[in-house]
């Protein structure tokens, strides 16, 4: 009975109710969600003082603006008792891994055990780097972990994680 040209350009009441039913079941299905969130808990986390500022004095440059604003808000989120959710966007260089090793060291110098994880061995290799290169002078030890560590290499890797290695950076290995 419904009109053809009316369904053909999306005019047609059905269609109407049928995106309204949708936008209110993903409303409320996001509402939900939030009062979720809002009630776990997550440790507090001090903001942290010693290491960070060890951390940038050694870092060799400056870090932007943004980098500060943004390495502020995390390093608030932590200290909150809530998990925090938050996306750091950025350009390729943009100094996503410096901030990711500010609210590292946040959780480390709380006493956690820290570990980042990159989506391809490529880029977990260079995390697994720069951090070596950033944290170890400080004392902070750094383990890796990856899909191609094998045999005896693997079994150290994961001894060394046991162990308390406080940083450990890796692949979706971590999580296997």
């Amino acid at each position: 009975d419904a009109d053809v040209e009316e369904l053909a350009l999306g005019h047609h009441w059905a269609q109407h109710r049928l995106a309204f039913e949708e936008l209110l079941t993903h409303q409320l299905s996001q509402q939900r969600l939030r009062e979720s969130l809002r009630s776990q808990r997550a440790p507090a986390l001090p903001v942290a003082k010693k290491l960070p500022k060890q951390f940038l004095a050694n870092l060799g440059f400056a870090p932007t603006g943004a980098q500060q604003r943004v390495g502020k808000e995390v390093a608030y989120d932590l200290s909150q008792p809530e998990p925090m959710l938050r996306l750091i966007q950025g350009d390729v260089g943009s100094g996503k891994t410096v901030v990711a090793a500010l609210a590292a060291l946040q959780a480390l110098e709380a006493g956690y055990q820290v570990a980042l994880m990159a989506p391809t061995e490529i880029l977990a290799e260079q995390h697994y780097i720069n951090f070596q290169r950033w944290l170890e002078p400080l004392g902070v030890g750094v383990a890796w972990l990856a899909g191609k560590l094998k045999g005896k290499a693997r079994v150290a890797s994961l001894e060394q994680i046991a162990g308390g290695t406080p940083m450990v950076v890796g692949t979706h290995a971590l999580f296997q």
